[in-house]
């Protein structure tokens, strides 16, 4: 006997492209591994890079800090340093200034003024005071002696000038040889001479000392 079958046929499934799958997929795995790469090839050195040089700043701003901190005390020290060689050059000047030409003009009109008198240490008053010979007149009259010129050089100075008598230039050697400014002062005697305006009779003498400095 005979069978007819007038159901419908099924209809056999088409089976799945396999192979376009697996080219995704080898597709996919390249772009990963060429990730991977990147990352560890590429990112993780430069990374490494990147923090090597942060640690690097930080040190070096922590170097500088301290720096700035050690200069800031020298910097200090510097100017107190300048400060202080400032005033000791000052006072070298001051020093060096006590017994210059002006300063010896200060003490020859100090001692020329009537009254007046050189400047005097506390020896040198005791051994004026013992020596007759380093005394003075106290009523000697300055204006008996003029100075007709005065040098001075390395020290060493030359008191030309001319008086109304012998005594009036040993009174003034007397001064000069008391005052704390000079050393070693040492008349030379005077020589009489006679001015022919009038026939007035006058004396001519010269100083020779060091000066102290």
């Amino acid at each position: 006997m005979i069978r007819i079958n007038l159901l419908p046929r099924k209809k056999k499934r088409k089976a799945a492209p396999i192979e376009g799958e697996q080219t995704i997929a080898v597709g996919m795995g390249i772009v990963m591994a060429f990730a991977a790469g990147l990352y560890f090839f590429v990112h993780v050195p430069q990374q490494d890079e990147l923090d090597v040089r942060k640690k690097s700043v930080s040190k070096i701003r922590r170097d500088n800090k301290k720096i700035s901190e050690i200069t800031q005390d020298f910097d200090t020290l510097k100017a107190s340093f300048a400060a202080a060689k400032k005033q000791a050059a000052s006072i070298k000047q001051l020093n060096d200034a006590r017994a210059t030409p002006a300063n010896f003009l200060f003490e020859l009109a100090s001692i020329l003024k009537p009254g007046g008198g050189p400047s005097m240490t506390a020896e040198m008053v005791q051994a004026v005071n013992r020596n007759e010979n380093l005394l003075w007149q106290k009523n000697w009259d300055p204006s008996n002696v003029w100075i007709e010129s005065l040098k001075e050089k390395s020290g060493q100075f030359t008191l030309v000038g001319a008086a109304q008598s012998d005594g009036d230039a040993t009174q003034l050697a007397h001064r000069l040889s008391a005052s704390m400014y000079f050393d070693n002062v040492q008349p030379e005697g005077s020589t009489k001479k006679q001015v022919k305006a009038g026939g007035t009779t006058i004396y001519s003498f010269r100083i020779t000392g060091k000066v102290r400095y």
